[in-house]
Order: C-alpha cells, then sequence, then structure tokens
C-alpha cells in the first residue's frame, strides 16, 4: 500500500516536471518574449542604481522565465489531473 502511495506521488512529480519542461521549452528564450526595458527596472529595483551588467541582465532573464513557466504549469497540471480525475470516475 505505501510503496503504491509512493509510486503514485512520484508519477506525479514526473509528470510535473515533464509538463514543466514542455512549457519552458514552448515559450522559448525569454530575451524573445520579455521587454528589455522591464528587465532593467527590474534589475534596477533588485540590484539597485548601478548599471547592471550581462551577467544580471541573464539572472533576470532566467528568474523572469522561472516566474512565467511555474504558474503557466500548475494551472495545466491542475487542469490536467481534474480531467483525469473525472475520466476515471466514469
Amino acid at each position: 500500500m505505501v510503496i503504491q502511495t509512493l509510486a503514485r506521488r512520484a508519477a506525479k512529480v514526473a509528470c510535473f516536471l515533464a509538463l514543466m519542461l514542455v512549457v519552458a521549452r514552448t515559450l522559448g528564450p525569454p530575451e524573445l518574449w520579455f521587454n528589455e526595458q522591464l528587465a532593467l527596472k527590474i534589475g534596477q529595483m533588485i540590484y539597485g542604481n548601478e548599471e547592471i551588467g550581462a551577467d544580471r541582465f541573464y539572472d533576470i532573464y532566467f528568474y523572469m522565465s522561472v516566474c512565467t513557466v511555474i504558474p503557466i504549469t500548475v494551472v495545466i497540471y491542475i487542469l490536467t489531473m481534474k480531467l483525469i480525475k473525472k475520466i476515471r470516475s466514469k
């Protein structure tokens, strides 16, 4: 019984990670869909008014990508789990 529960949880985690990978790959690199001026303003909020180097820009793009991918993935995952539960209950 415990092994079945553990296997189901592991399968759900694997499903979430696979879905997250698909969403991230579908969105593409954040440099294409995230505004550079907004990245500059966020960088100034985080790091102060000093000049922001290229490394920090890549950090900001990464953080914004993660902050965008996770909510999208959570919504798709919840909808998918509800759909699976509804199909299995019939």
